[in-house]
């Protein structure tokens, strides 16, 4: 009887498991490109609830050939409570960098902010558009903990395509307004000699 308890339990665990996404989402304003870094799908623990993320942390690379990097910021749903946070970028090359945050608030305080959420914002980083192209940002060694120190046992993430069309504005001179009311009086002019 202990087996078969068990066996069904078992099931019902595995039927609800999924893996946890971090996934990138690409917006471009004029010359900035930002990256905001969403997790989603959250694990459920041996109960059915949510697990709480209490710690993140993931590489992040690309082609500096078409975007820099410029600066980064966090997300609201780790650094709460009285201890708050550890944010962390480090290994910053030209070409990649690790994002790393660990929460220090205890599970009562991460309950309120992250409670019935299906998705949240972790990292924002903004990059200069440096020249047109299409580029991968590649994501790397992505790990996550809940508020008891366990790492998820199901993580996955999606890389982000992109395409730039314009590596800012483009300066169009002006023409000179004497030049312009020289060919005015010069249209005007001749339409009286008709």
């Amino acid at each position: 009887m202990k087996k078969i308890i068990m066996l069904i339990s078992m099931l019902l665990v595995s039927l609800n498991s999924q893996a946890t996404l971090l996934s990138v989402e690409l917006n471009q304003d004029s010359d900035v490109l930002t990256a905001d870094f969403i997790i989603s799908d959250i694990e459920e623990d041996g109960l059915g609830f949510k697990k709480l993320l209490a710690s993140f942390d993931f590489t992040l690379s690309w082609d500096n050939s078409i975007i820099d990097y410029v600066s980064n910021s966090f997300g609201n749903k780790l650094n709460v409570g009285v201890a708050g946070s550890d944010q962390s970028v480090f290994d910053i090359m030209t070409d990649s960098m690790s994002l790393s945050e660990i929460s220090y608030a205890w599970w009562d305080e991460l309950l309120p902010v992250q409670d019935g959420l299906s998705q949240f914002v972790l990292a924002s980083v903004n990059f200069n558009v440096t020249s047109i192209g299409t580029d991968t940002l590649n994501l790397t060694n992505v790990i996550f903990g809940d508020e008891f120190g366990a790492s998820f046992a199901d993580v996955s993430s999606n890389n982000a395509y992109f395409t730039v069309n314009s590596a800012g504005p483009v300066d169009v001179p002006e023409p000179m307004t004497v030049v312009l009311m020289l060919i005015a009086l010069t249209v005007l002019a001749r339409k009286r000699i008709i």
